[in-house]
């Protein structure tokens, strides 16, 4: 299966959030399994990317920049080169974030069925979670789980 690597991130984070037991239900073994695969195969993807955007950072940041980015009482001259510099960092960042979440990568088959998507339903209805620093209601993440793994 072949996604952009926005598209991994995004179900990354939201498949991680679901919980495979609460309280007396549990969802069947099989279905943990897949979920665990799922989430596992995306994690792997994650880490690549996360290993490759500490690297890219550390290529952006030059000496002059470390040495203006440490100095405390910075001339006017130095503040105007420090702050060039950090926009010049920060587009180049935002430039290679952009070109990798587009970038396809292959990942693991992760289409639910309506029964799969029953059982998590009925697990995970009162799983109030956070994404992001924003709170999202057990509704509301099941939706969107819903409409990015669920095929008919």
């Amino acid at each position: 299966m072949i996604m952009n690597l926005n598209e991994v991130l995004t179900k990354q984070n939201l498949i991680t959030k679901l919980v495979l037991k609460e309280g007396d239900k549990e969802l069947p073994k099989e279905l943990k399994v897949k979920l665990m695969r799922i989430r596992m195969a995306y994690n792997k993807i994650k880490q690549s990317f996360d290993e490759e955007v500490k690297e890219f950072s550390k290529e952006l940041v030059s000496e002059e920049y470390e040495t203006l980015a440490n100095k405390a009482d910075k001339t006017a001259e130095e503040e105007a080169k420090y702050k060039e510099l950090t926009d010049k960092i920060n587009l180049e960042y935002q430039e290679f974030l952009i070109q990798k979440g587009n970038e396809e990568v292959s990942c693991i088959e992760d289409t639910l069925t309506m029964e799969e998507y029953s059982d998590i339903l009925d697990v995970n209805s009162g799983n109030n979670v956070e994404i992001n620093g924003n709170k999202v209601s057990a509704a509301d993440l099941l939706e969107v789980i819903y409409s990015l793994f669920v095929k008919e």
